[in-house]
């Protein structure tokens, strides 16, 4: 940093810093921000990690041909208004995605939305991190369940509910606060465990666009997930159960969530 003080960092600038376009000298002030604020940090490192993830999965894809009618949205989704890396990065592969063209169709596929498709994938990663802990598998247990949910529902600011797993065999052990990659960028995970020691995570987060709740699979490593997006919030529950073993407790959860 130079003798002067540097200008506060904005968001645009935690956008610039995650797509490497800061100059050296701002560069090392965003740093300098980040080692002094760990939700800041969190944020990004979620960006950072959510576009490593986009650019891996659609790999292929991104080799496809951009038709030349598609052009210029491509250009203008390079340099959109400030918005959040993953979302710009999503902007860009929606559109040569689809720039695929008709063929896409004719397969009878059908691209979700690139960012709710991201929401899985947040989900698993956080599910094989911490359902694998044995000594602080949450953060606040299920015996402050009240106390969790009132503090959860204000940081993700709305009133969350705990869907009840015991007709499928499952408790809930308690949740913790995650950093995410869209909305505030925090996300509520709750964990919940049966006899046998296998263990779901629901994890939820704010910001998703639409209000198609489509109910949804998806297999992301070791970890499978139902998801789904109800009223400006992604729900994904998680397990290593497999599909068919998963599924009764995700439609109790999908139940008691979009009823």
């Amino acid at each position: 940093m130079t003798g002067k003080a540097a200008a506060a960092i904005t968001e645009a600038d935690l956008v610039a810093y995650v797509d490497d376009r800061l100059p050296t000298e701002r560069r090392a002030d965003v740093e300098a921000h980040l080692a002094l604020h760990a939700e800041d940090a969190a944020r990004v490192a979620a960006w950072q990690q959510q576009a490593d993830d986009l650019r891996a999965h659609f790999a292929g894809d991104l080799k496809e041909p951009v038709p030349a009618e598609m052009a210029a949205l491509f250009a203008a989704a390079q340099h959109p208004p400030v918005l959040g890396p993953v979302l710009r990065i999503a902007a860009v592969l929606a559109l040569v995605l689809l720039g695929a063209g008709a063929g896409w169709y004719g397969r009878g596929m059908i691209v979700p939305p690139v960012v709710v498709a991201a929401l899985p994938q947040e989900a698993a990663r956080a599910h094989l991190v911490y359902s694998r802990e044995v000594l602080h598998p949450v953060e606040v247990t299920a015996k402050e369940e009240q106390h969790l949910v009132a503090w959860l529902s204000k940081r993700l600011g709305t009133m969350l509910k705990v869907p009840d797993l015991s007709g499928q065999g499952f408790g809930l052990v308690g949740g913790r606060l995650l950093p995410a990659s869209s909305g505030n960028h925090t996300a509520a995970q709750f964990m919940y465990e049966n006899r046998q020691g296998q263990r779901l995570t629901l994890y939820v987060r704010s910001g998703e666009g639409g209000g198609d709740t489509s109910f949804r699979f998806t297999g992301e490593g070791n970890a499978v997930a139902f998801y789904w997006v109800d009223e400006g919030f992604g729900y994904a529950l998680t397990g290593e159960t497999g599909r068919e073993a998963l599924l009764p407790a995700a439609r109790a959860v999908y139940e008691q969530l979009t009823q």
